[in-house]
């Protein structure tokens, strides 16, 4: 037959592990107190919030340099936005004339033939 542990050191693990199951016991016990949820509440706000604020920290000089130049390339378009209705504004009203000529022409040959 094999050797059974000594009765001292099956105590010594069974007080090892009671005393594991009572600290646990009174971690839980703390951790359910109304107090203490608040406030770990309030640390994963915080930590959560510093997440975020590390993320803008690290992100936000490339943010403003592309928000720079996609408002210069608003800018410019803009600036190309004027200079274009007006040329679109004048063939418009070239078109329209030419057109008008063209109908009245087409209109008084019409007549004539008839």
């Amino acid at each position: 037959m094999g050797k059974h542990r000594p009765v001292t050191d099956r105590i010594a693990e069974t007080q090892a592990q009671l005393n594991a199951l009572m600290a646990k016991a009174a971690k839980e016990q703390v951790n359910d107190d109304p107090a203490i949820q608040e406030i770990d509440k309030t640390i994963k706000t915080i930590q959560k919030d510093t997440l975020k604020y590390n993320r803008w920290a690290e992100e936000g000089e490339a943010k403003i340099q592309n928000f720079l130049l996609r408002t210069q390339l608003w800018r410019d378009r803009l600036a190309e936005a004027e200079d274009k209705k007006a040329m679109a504004a004048k063939e418009l009203t070239k078109l329209r004339k030419q057109r008008k000529e063209l109908a009245e022409s087409l209109a008084s040959e019409m007549a004539k033939e008839a």
